[in-house]
């Protein structure tokens, strides 16, 4: 068989670790936001004064900022949030009535008061008082006089403006703690069936997406899988492009470990890593295992048109799994005896260990099926009489069984007064059959039920 890691291309999770002693940790929920913490030293004066904390995330949030400071040596007072980053139409709008030049190549200079501008023109009011409009081109360079005296203020990157008062003149040593937008991380599982389809060779990897306007070096990084309750907000940030760019890191013997921490799961990354803006990095997340599956046939009641290629797979230790595996995307290859295929890929949700996996990966090309109502009638007010009928017709080379799932209201009464066929369970939300079809033959399924309300 071909080793897995030559066919992936996958993705990542986040969380915390304690700072003290440490200078930086990130964590990366499934929600889509990371916790940074990180150590600083601060160059402070006795008594209050103001200071600029940079080298933070555009996407920061302001509010979430926590700052530890040792022996409590200094307090912030006041905090504002400088994200009005410098840009072309940001300085024009700033030099409004101020004297601008204009050059162009192929024109002569052009000068006078700026009185307007859009995204095509700017106006012009030179020395004689004649309004003159300019079309704006790639070509024209604006010069804006004595700039760097003017008491118009710009910042080139994101920053903390902080009212701080000190106990003493020192170098403070702190940590800093915020929540920043523009982590994510997902997984993938990647997995390789044999020819008979009863094993499955699997990988996994996470990936980071990292667009939040910082990198970050050196850095200690955990896995966090879990839902958490996150409140919108609105925009407040500078909006930028950004084009990630992938990079593939393997796994060693310094990978990850895994533990409970409060309702979620940690994957703790044992070495530490860089992670650049605009990165998209991808982390093996367990080593390539190999565990028993089952396939099935499925029709569903509300899609009985079709029937559902499955593959069940046990996450539990006997298997090779039985690790808390976070949600993400699998996807399954097979080889026709020369080449490697592709054969379809879902969606996974946090999968506990011990629990079963049903990966839905397609629709079977040669089993036909047909649902239809033969009959349905009202008893009374509160009750429906129904008898259905399924066709389902095999036109493989060999036999199969094909389970059916009828949806059921999981909210009323339900008896089944009888069936052609044995039912094989019945659930709150399901009455489901096994139906054992011969090659080339059709076979048919009919029961009727009663419901109640």
């Amino acid at each position: 068989m071909r080793n897995l890691n030559n066919y992936i291309f996958v993705f990542i999770i986040f969380s915390i670790t304690s700072l003290f002693g440490q200078d930086l940790s990130i964590t990366i929920s499934n929600s889509n936001i990371g916790l940074i913490r990180e150590k600083r030293i601060f160059s402070l004066n006795k008594g209050i004064q103001n200071y600029d904390l940079t080298d933070i995330p555009s996407d920061i949030i302001p509010s979430s900022v926590l700052i530890e400071s040792k022996n409590h040596s200094f307090d912030v007072l006041e905090q504002n949030y400088e994200y009005d980053l410098i840009n072309m139409d940001k300085t024009l709008a700033k030099s409004l009535d101020q004297e601008i030049w204009i050059v162009s190549p192929d024109e002569k200079p052009l000068n006078g008061k700026l009185l307007s501008f859009s995204g095509s023109n700017i106006m012009l009011l030179d020395t004689n008082n004649e309004l003159t409009i300019i079309s704006r081109n790639d070509r024209q360079r604006i010069l804006l006089k004595d700039f760097a005296k003017q008491e118009t203020s710009f910042i080139t990157k994101p920053t903390l403006v902080w009212k701080l008062q000190s106990t003493k003149t020192a170098k403070h040593q702190a940590h800093i703690s915020y929540l920043s937008k523009g982590l994510k991380w997902h997984a993938d599982y990647v997995g390789m069936l044999n020819e008979n389809d009863t094993q499955l060779k699997l990988a996994s990897w996470v990936t980071i997406n990292n667009t939040s306007g910082k990198t970050y070096k050196d850095v200690k990084l955990k896995l966090m899988a879990g839902d958490l309750n996150i409140l919108r907000q609105d925009s407040y940030r500078y909006k930028r492009k950004s084009v990630s760019r992938p990079v593939m890191a393997m796994a060693d013997e310094s990978g990850f470990s895994e533990k409970s921490f409060f309702e979620y799961h940690l994957y703790s990354l044992q070495r530490k890593t860089d992670i650049e803006n605009n990165q998209i990095k991808q982390i093996q997340l367990f080593p390539e295992t190999s565990a028993k599956v089952i396939k099935k046939y499925q029709i569903h009641s509300y899609k009985s048109d079709k029937t559902a290629v499955v593959v069940i797979l046990n996450n539990s230790k006997k298997n090779n799994l039985g690790i808390p595996l976070p949600a993400g995307t699998i996807r399954l290859y097979k080889s026709d005896g020369d080449d490697l295929e592709f054969i379809g890929e879902n969606r996974i949700k946090h999968t506990p260990k011990d629990e079963k996996i049903e990966i839905e990966i397609g629709k079977a090309f040669d089993i036909a099926s047909e649902r239809s109502v033969t009959s349905s009638k009202r008893p009374t007010k509160r009750s429906l009489l129904q008898e259905i009928t399924y066709k389902i017709r095999n036109h493989k080379k060999s036999a199969v069984d094909v389970e059916v799932i009828e949806q059921i209201n999981p909210y009323q009464q339900v008896e089944l007064l009888n069936s052609n066929i044995k039912l094989t369970e019945k659930t709150a939300k399901n009455l489901k059959f096994i139906i054992h079809i011969e090659a080339d033959k059709e076979k048919e399924l009919r029961f009727e039920y009663l419901t109640n309300w």
